[in-house]
């Protein structure tokens, strides 16, 4: 599965009971919280693979980084032409 768009955002409640760290909530924490579920249910079953709950977490982190260099970008120009047009006044 390629993740090509954001999950819906995980509710507070669902992040404490996921136990979402902070710094991992994010867009992805839903992909997050599958890959904890997968992890709690591999340690009691060794046979659960979570190799491709890990990896759409790791691909949607790398998705969402990619739009934030982007909305930074945007920002940047936006900015650079708004202090253009300033000085030319």
């Amino acid at each position: 599965m390629s993740v090509t768009q954001f999950p819906p955002l995980l509710s507070e409640n669902d992040c404490q009971k996921y136990k979402v760290p902070l710094k991992w909530r994010d867009r992805c924490a839903a992909y997050f919280a599958l890959y904890q579920t997968c992890l709690i249910r591999q340690s009691a079953n060794s046979s659960v693979n979570c190799k491709h709950d890990k990896h759409s977490w790791e691909e949607c982190e790398n998705l969402d980084l990619i739009r934030r260099k982007q909305e930074l970008k945007e920002a940047k120009d936006k900015r650079r032409e708004e202090l253009a047009s300033a000085s030319s006044s």
